[in-house]
């Protein structure tokens, strides 16, 4: 059974009850989040911006149904997700293709056989590699890796195995260690397990 976080449990609560205070927290600690995750499926920051702004909003003015909402985390984000989807679906405009697998066409790298770059410009290869991921496999890596939800949750976000979960997340890794290899002068997973690299995602991304 997933645990939910007690402390969004507290502030959802103490949003039912009208605290305003309670709500702005809420909002400085998601509303970022949020847009980032939106962005994901409309592809324009201003739509992101304004669905999650409506989110918001609605959230607030629909406070008393929140006392029922066990967890608030994967709510706001699967309440963002279909707020996006349902823009793209209603809307011709914003729609676009999903690849999830595979086929998708993978961001290729080029540069240096050599260790001597700096932080920044790995940093924006780094970007780069995860932006041309497939949909699917770029959204849970984001999820898990910057906004810190575990596969139980992104697996409740997004409607999928915790299995599907950990197999796109390994494989966005394992794409990616590739891809910077060539200007690390070695490759991030040699010689290490699949567990291992699971567990050392940090180290192996985040300088």
């Amino acid at each position: 059974m997933l645990k939910p976080d007690k402390s969004l449990l507290v502030l959802f609560t103490e949003i039912h009850e009208g605290r305003e205070h309670a709500f702005n927290e809420l909002f400085g600690r998601y509303y970022e989040r949020l847009v980032m995750f939106s962005l994901q499926y409309v592809k324009q920051e201003e739509l992101a911006e304004e669905l999650t702004s409506e989110l918001f909003v609605k959230l607030w003015l629909k406070r008393e149904t929140l006392a029922g909402i066990l967890n608030p985390e994967v709510y706001l984000y699967v309440a963002i997700k279909n707020a996006s989807l349902n823009l793209i679906r209603g809307n011709r405009k914003y729609a676009h293709v999903s690849v999830e697998e595979d086929g998708g066409e993978v961001y290729k790298l080029k540069g240096t056989n050599g260790p001597d770059i700096e932080s920044g410009e790995l940093e924006t290869l780094l970007d780069n590699a995860i932006a041309a991921l497939p949909e699917q496999r770029r959204i849970i890596f984001r999820l898990i890796k910057e906004d810190g939800l575990k596969s139980k949750e992104v697996g409740l976000i997004l409607n999928i195995s915790v299995r599907t979960v950990e197999n796109q997340l390994y494989k966005a890794v394992k794409v990616l260690a590739d891809q910077l290899s060539v200007y690390l002068g070695y490759h991030p997973q040699k010689r290490i397990s699949r567990k291992q690299v699971m567990s050392d995602l940090p180290l192996l991304f985040f300088f």
